[in-house]
């Protein structure tokens, strides 16, 4: 009965949220969503937090993320954990360093090296983000507000906000708006006004000048 209840309980959130969780979705009681998610098939977020309308892709692999509001995430996105010393160590192998025993065995006592971030949220990706099919992203990575990320890039470095970025290694190709518009975007933070105000100025989006006047 308190599977049941608790089964319930947890259908009467996600409609009051209005959230759709595709099945085989990955998600704990650490998983935050904020509210109009979309997580499709395969999707793993356990202990991740989702902004309000973000959707996620079929297959993405995003645990221990920090994702904006309004972001759009493709299909196999990639969360790429865990750091090799390569510098200093004279072998890469995890035996000379870790005491976790990868390959079941370790040589030393003492853990030497940090591979694994312990910070809250491996990845921070911004608002208004778009990223397309395919990408990896590596710890620690920072994707600034407005970017956009396309199919199949490795993101190794932070991304700037309202960026268009391509490629392996990936490289900034140009900005979405100028950097006076970026700049009032950012002040404006349109992401973080109420529904009542997004619903009202939904059709000036089609257009920069429209937003600002």
């Amino acid at each position: 009965m308190k599977k049941i209840n608790n089964l319930v309980s947890k259908i009467k959130y996600l409609l009051k949220k209005k959230i759709w969780l595709s099945f085989s979705v990955k998600l704990n009681a650490n998983t935050k969503l904020e509210g109009y998610n979309k997580i499709f098939k395969g999707a793993n977020i356990e202990n991740s937090k989702v902004g309000f309308g973000s959707y996620i892709g079929i297959n993405t692999f995003l645990p221990k993320s920090d994702i904006g509001r309004f972001s759009t995430i493709g299909p196999e996105v990639k969360l790429v954990s865990g750091k090799h010393p390569a510098h200093d160590f004279v072998s890469i192998h995890p035996a000379f360093y870790s005491t976790r025993k990868q390959a079941g065995f370790t040589f030393v006592s003492e853990n030497k090296f940090e591979e694994l971030s312990k910070e809250k949220y491996s990845i921070k990706i911004g608002n208004d983000v778009w990223i397309g099919a395919h990408v990896l992203i590596m710890e620690g990575v920072v994707i600034g507000d407005g970017a956009i990320i396309g199919s199949g890039a490795i993101v190794s470095k932070n991304i700037e906000p309202y960026s268009i970025n391509v490629g392996n290694p990936i490289k900034e190709i140009g900005k979405r708006f100028e950097e006076e518009e970026i700049k009032k975007l950012l002040e404006l933070k349109w992401w973080n006004k109420d529904l009542k105000w997004i619903m009202e100025n939904a059709d000036k989006f089609d257009n920069l000048t429209n937003i600002f006047k």
